[in-house]
């Protein structure tokens, strides 16, 4: 506040002396209100009698009569009718007083004001320094409180003031959002004023208004806040990119089930919608292979590179929130070919039990083959075909009624749509061992010839000891001194011997031409005396091995 001392003349029968005290200046934003403390001294006016005393506020450069009086207490005098509420004389003359008070300005109020007292013949004005008002763009804005914590499905209330408004103001308040049914309108000469609404989860991110409009004026000013609502996860999304292609899923209730090759690599990605995000976890079987981050914003990687076998299950993201969580899943089979496993051949009480295991996925089908396809369903007294399946896996038997060993090859053949792999069981009789033949026939030609003469007799003797002395340097069982079995069949005992390059192996039985295929060559030895050396194949998609059976 400047305080300034005026001496000012009179305007009218000479020259008098005056003492005013007032700021030379004052500011004010547009639509707001002012106050100006104004005093004056006068020795003159207490020369004359009681009379009343007027006081009166114009524009600078107009006459005084007919000039721009935006203030008076001459209830004779008017102000213009713009100015009506506006401007008014706050101070009493008679007091020596003549404050000004502003209200509502606009940005033309701006210039310079004077003041002019009048009783009865005295008449004189203040022109030397007026008051300038400088009237600026309204920068004020509403005041928006909102509670700390929005939650969603719970009503708030928020609170618009605007405490620097000026008493008279008239003024209106609206509200407008996405959050609120309707745009609400709310005169009020308060300067504040109130809304309640539900804020939902789809309401997090939205704009809110207060806007504050100046009656009369058509003056507008707002504050627009955006809504911070918590809510709980609402869905979880499971995204799969692969060669450059992303999928989505948006999982409901049962797992979506994805199909993958063996070698092949994956990038699973999980997002989580809710407020603040929830904590995001893969699950593998029961364990937690990667969880995430608060910095991460709702959203969890997992890298699956060269899946295999064991990578296949469901794979599960779980989202945790304070408010609900939710979880979905997501089926990875892991596809790959049919792998033979724990081949096995055994002979016992005139059967042949041949099995092999197969693993694959899809599940594999498995096919015998001797010289040409056995049909599963029609088992007969000669041969059955037993196979159980359990998931990737299926275990399948072989089992055929002979009296013999004979020199034949057996086919395990396991198939999917990923290809298929064979397995062979090549039987080859041991063909060295024909001395037990021998052996039995001269036994009985020598309890049949009994009425030969003696000396027959002495030289079949002779004989006999000659090929039991082979005999004992040609098969453990006749050192060891075991009895023969009549009734034991003639091929019972024979080895079979692995095959070699030098030997011309049994044609293979065909096979479909649906996929890739791999052989897998055993060979059996049905004595208890150790296998010859097993020459191995050229093929390099064959392998061998060796079972024993004692």
């Amino acid at each position: 506040m400047l305080s300034l001392l005026l001496l000012l003349p009179l305007l009218w029968e000479g020259s008098l002396s005056q003492t005013l005290q007032m700021q030379r200046s004052v500011t004010v934003q547009e639509a707001m209100c002012v106050q100006v403390p104004c005093t004056f001294e006068s020795s003159e006016l207490q020369d004359y009698a009681p009379r009343p005393v007027y006081g009166y506020w114009f524009r600078e450069g107009v006459p005084f009569k007919n000039g721009h009086l935006v203030a008076t207490n001459d209830p004779y005098r008017w102000a213009q009718e713009k100015d009506w509420g506006r401007f008014s004389l706050l101070g009493d003359p008679r007091l020596l007083n003549c404050s000004l008070s502003i209200t509502d300005p606009k940005l033309s109020d701006t210039g310079e004001y004077f003041f002019r007292l009048e009783r009865g013949q005295l008449k004189f004005s203040f022109i030397m320094y007026p008051l300038y008002v400088n009237v600026t763009d309204l920068t004020q804005k509403p005041d928006i409180y909102v509670p700390e914590k929005l939650e969603s499905g719970k009503e708030v209330t928020l609170n618009c003031s605007v405490p620097w408004v000026c008493e008279n103001n008239k003024i209106r308040f609206s509200w407008m959002g996405d959050a609120l049914p309707s745009q609400k309108i709310v005169p009020r000469s308060s300067p504040y004023s109130e809304v309640s609404f539900t804020p939902g989860h789809q309401h997090h991110g939205s704009n809110l208004t207060c806007q504050l409009t100046f009656i009369g004026h058509q003056l507008r000013i707002e504050r627009t806040v955006q809504l911070n609502v918590s809510y709980p996860v609402q869905n979880v999304t499971i995204s799969i990119a692969q060669d450059n292609n992303t999928t989505a899923f948006f999982p409901t209730g049962n797992s979506s089930l994805v199909v993958v090759k063996e070698g092949e690599s994956l990038h699973l990605l999980c997002a989580a919608n809710s407020n603040p995000p929830a904590t995001l976890s893969w699950i593998l079987r029961n364990q937690t292979l990667v969880s995430s981050q608060p910095s991460d914003n709702g959203v969890l990687y997992l890298e699956l590179p060269h899946m295999g076998p064991a990578d296949g299950g469901e794979y599960t993201c779980l989202a945790q929130h304070p408010l609900g969580s939710k979880e979905v899943s997501l089926s990875l089979s892991v596809q790959y070919a049919p792998r033979m496993l724990s081949p096995s051949c055994f002979w016992a009480e005139e059967r042949l039990n041949c099995t092999c295991s197969v693993q694959a996925e899809p599940a594999p089908s498995v096919r015998w083959w001797i010289g040409e396809w056995i049909d599963h369903n029609n088992n007969s007294d000669n041969f059955r075909v037993l196979s159980i399946k359990s998931g990737p896996w299926i275990n399948s038997s072989l089992i055929m009624k002979m009296d013999r060993v004979p020199s034949i090859t057996i086919s395990c053949e396991g198939m999917n749509t990923q290809g298929k792999q064979t397995l062979l069981f090549q039987l080859v009789p041991d063909r060295t061992n024909l001395s037990h033949v021998f052996q039995r026939g001269i036994i009985i030609g020598v309890l049949c010839g009994a009425g030969i003469s003696t000396l027959l007799i002495l030289c079949l003797l002779l004989l006999i000891k000659m090929l039991r002395k082979k005999s004992m340097t040609a098969t453990p069982a006749a050192s060891r001194g075991e009895a023969e079995d009549p009734k034991r069949s003639f091929w019972a005992g024979q080895s079979l011997d692995p095959i070699s390059p030098a030997v011309d192996p049994i044609p293979n039985p065909a096979a479909p031409d649906d996929g890739p295929e791999e052989l897998h060559y055993v060979n059996l030895n049905f004595q208890s005396v150790k296998a010859r050396e097993d020459h191995g194949s050229t093929d390099p998609l064959t392998e061998y091995s060796e079972i024993k059976f004692q």
